[in-house]
């Protein structure tokens, strides 16, 4: 009965064979600077957030009677609404990221 050679299709394709006497290239680890993570954006959106609050409520105590004042006061709601923006943005950068 005569040898029945298999035909490998692996052998046919380009770079299975591996050669140790060539130097390979090592690629670099891609690492993100902190300034761009999402984390990082997570964290500066909620601390913009907390402390446009602590604005207020510091703005609200000065005179318990009149509420209106945080109302009035331009500053402490609008940086609590940008931190929540940006702590959004972030969540929605968490959440499209494709691994």
């Amino acid at each position: 009965m005569p040898v029945r050679q298999v035909h490998l299709p692996e052998r046919e394709r380009i770079g299975y064979e591996v050669n140790y006497a060539v130097q390979r290239s090592a690629k670099a680890v891609e690492v993100t600077p902190f300034w761009r993570r999402i984390k990082t954006e997570e964290r500066i959106g909620s601390l913009t957030f907390w402390g446009g609050a602590i604005w207020a409520i510091q703005i609200a105590t000065k005179d318990i009677s009149k509420l209106i004042h945080v109302l009035l006061t331009p500053g402490p709601l609008e940086v609590c609404g940008v931190g929540l923006l940006i702590w959004l943005h972030a969540k929605w950068r968490r959440s499209v990221r494709v691994v």
